[in-house]
């Protein structure tokens, strides 16, 4: 596997995923939308995406050789985080 390039894809979702993030949180402040669970959940699951890969393409910067490792505890990390908002995004 490619570290530089994997790296690169990393930062670029990042970025992607805060200015989501940054969009959404402006949307909902420029409508000025009551805050409740369901219209929080949306743009912070974006910036949960956004924390956690910064923190795994630090790992990555540390220790290259356990990149199939780090990625794949992302896509776990991830995939819970996306489901509780999800969870508070519909019952609340």
């Amino acid at each position: 596997m490619d570290v530089e390039r994997i790296k690169h894809i990393m930062n670029s979702l990042m970025i992607l995923s805060f200015i989501i993030f940054g969009g959404l949180a402006a949307i909902i402040m420029i409508t000025d939308v009551s805050l409740t669970n369901a219209t929080v959940a949306l743009p912070f699951a974006f910036l949960f995406i956004s924390l956690t890969t910064l923190i795994i393409t630090g790992q990555i910067d540390e220790k290259p050789k356990l990149v199939q490792k780090y990625l794949r505890d992302w896509l776990i990390v991830c995939t819970i985080g996306i489901v509780i908002s999800a969870l508070a995004f519909t019952f609340y």
